[in-house]
């Protein structure tokens, strides 16, 4: 009976340290895009996100394309929040990414605005797009 008790008890504090140490590991890294046009924010525009393989002179620079699209809120900013595994380059520690407005179809679009950004995990970037 002790020994059960104590293969509970030894479970439990392994299971509890390493609840802690995945908790440590959960950092947050975004980029807040602001999109304006005449010095005044623009809501409910969609800015699309790409990553380095698709970059403004790539074919791939298109809504259609786009690894993530968000619609700016109120005060005309989208807010992206990069995942470590799958957003973030690993073994350079940073990552560039583009950012685009555009009209007309995902298919034959005009680009209206862009911008990049270099970041680190664990940073707060913001970066502006003129329309």
């Amino acid at each position: 009976m002790k020994k059960l008790v104590l293969l509970f008890v030894s479970l439990a504090m392994i299971g509890l340290t390493s609840c802690s140490k995945d908790e440590e590991e959960k950092v947050s890294t975004i980029v807040n895009v602001k999109v304006t046009n005449k010095g005044k924010a623009e809501a409910g525009v969609t800015v699309c996100l790409f990553s380095e393989q698709a970059g403004f002179n790539s074919p791939f620079f298109t809504p259609f394309h786009a690894d993530r699209k968000i619609i700016t809120e109120s005060d005309g900013v989208a807010r992206f929040e990069l995942q470590n595994v799958f957003d973030l380059d690993a073994v350079r520690k940073q990552t560039t990414f583009y950012f685009g407005v555009f009209k007309g179809s995902d298919t034959d679009p005009t680009v209206l605005g862009k911008t990049a950004v270099t970041i680190k995990k664990g940073e707060t970037k913001t970066v502006e797009i003129t329309l």
